[in-house]
């Protein structure tokens, strides 16, 4: 049976025009999931992993600059503390084989556009912060952890 896109063709249509204009270095995803199985496991289900896969898949395949990565959370334990993953479905990105920025949770609606935009970002290879950001972050002498929270509310 055919599954439905993820993503429309309309959007896909125009994501792939951004892409094209905006890509200028390659860019890794990486998904951090589980692989599908009959068995579940108490305290191991992910509903959202195969959505998220199919999701990114359908991105990546708009453009020659991305490359997509499935690396299964439990078979991979390693993989996943070297990133700092501690759930799933997380989305690594990165360039060169660093990872630049981390989300968790399927990336639908409103999340989507954020992905897009670090992708964007990554490949550009600049900081869209002002200097004056840039300064004052240069300042900071201690681990930070940041957060940020994508919700249409």
């Amino acid at each position: 049976m055919q599954q439905q896109p993820v993503i429309s063709e309309q959007d896909k249509a125009q994501l792939k025009r951004t892409l094209r204009k905006e890509l200028k270095a390659e860019v890794t995803v990486r998904l951090f999931s589980q692989k599908p199985s009959l068995l579940t496991i108490p305290g191991r289900h992910c509903p959202y992993c195969p959505q998220t896969q199919r999701l990114l898949e359908e991105l990546v395949g708009l453009s020659p600059r991305l490359h997509l990565e499935v690396i299964d959370f439990y078979e991979q334990p390693q993989a996943a503390r070297e990133h700092r993953v501690t759930r799933i479905p997380a989305i690594v990105l990165g360039a060169d084989g660093s990872a630049r920025m981390k989300f968790y949770g399927i990336p639908l609606g409103y999340e989507l556009a954020t992905i897009i935009e670090g992708i964007k970002t990554i490949s550009m290879g600049v900081s869209p912060l002002s200097m004056d950001s840039r300064k004052k972050l240069r300042q900071v002498n201690q681990p930070v952890h940041i957060q940020v929270f994508v919700t249409p509310t």
